[in-house]
């Protein structure tokens, strides 16, 4: 995967989980997929990541992501992101990738009803 194509992919992300198309969301992650935030939740294989994004629908979705960079020899990126749902979080992610699907994702987040600007203005 290079630079653009990572781009493209939080891009398609962004867009799927903003329409609540888990379906075109799934289709970024390995079937084996890891994903999780380290104090809250960890999901193993694409099964059990469906039944958590199944059930966190909501009808006022939107995922942004705000900076992001990319390793091309080590496949790995992190970015920052504007998630809302039932609440809005403001975190960073780091994600492998293997075969232009997410291997790994590991997330950090905050609830925080601030918009990205005011979220970030103490560290920008």
């Amino acid at each position: 995967m290079t630079k653009s194509d990572f781009a493209q992919l939080l891009a398609r992300l962004g867009d799927a989980w903003t329409r609540g198309d888990y379906d075109a969301v799934c289709a970024a992650f390995a079937a084996d997929v890891r994903y999780g935030d380290p104090l809250r939740y960890a999901f193993n294989g694409l099964t059990e990541l469906r039944k958590f994004f199944d059930g966190t629908t909501s009808a006022d979705e939107s995922c942004v992501f705000h900076a992001a960079v990319f390793d091309e020899d080590q496949q790995v990126g992190a970015a920052e992101y504007t998630y809302r749902g039932e609440n809005q979080y403001h975190g960073m992610v780091l994600i492998r990738v293997a075969g232009g699907l997410i291997t790994r994702w590991r997330e950090y987040q905050h609830i925080d009803a601030r918009a990205w600007p005011e979220f970030t203005a103490t560290t920008t």
